[in-house]
């Protein structure tokens, strides 16, 4: 029934998605969440599966909206980094508060592959971002 957007990391030339496999249904089976990992660059056009939980969406909206009030406070990218989703399950991916901002996708599991890509996010991605995996998880909770 069509994709939809978990969360985009993307500037003018590089793109890192999260897409739903079924937007209707949000993808889920026996508690999971069933999605690609969408790359597309100039060097690397790729999609890889991905199985993620709504705690998994949770600490995602979780690390966004720390990002989101960093930003908004004016703090520098302080180069931490966190695994999204939860490291072991599938292939995730690493998300690097930095300038520029990097998002690596690891596939530990299947390929061994670790694709790094860095993006020159512009001011309030991250808010916007929330705001719409807010709205996904809202609409995720009253389908299913």
């Amino acid at each position: 029934m069509g994709q939809l957007d978990v969360v985009r990391f993307a500037d003018r030339a590089r793109r890192v998605t999260v897409v739903l496999e079924d937007a209707a249904g949000g993808g889920r089976h026996e508690g999971w969440h069933e999605a690609e990992i969408v790359i597309e660059t100039g060097f690397v056009d790729a999609r890889l599966p991905l199985h993620f939980s709504d705690a998994d969406l949770a600490d995602l909206t979780a690390f966004l909206e720390a990002r989101a009030a960093a930003e908004e406070d004016g703090a520098l990218p302080d180069g931490s980094a966190t695994d999204w989703p939860a490291t072991g399950r599938s292939a995730y991916l690493r998300l690097h508060a930095a300038d520029p901002f990097v998002v690596e996708v690891r596939d530990p599991v299947q390929s061994g592959v670790t694709v790094h890509v860095p993006l020159d996010m512009r001011d309030g991605w991250a808010a916007r971002a929330a705001s719409r995996l807010g709205r996904l998880r809202a609409a995720l909770a009253e389908g299913g």
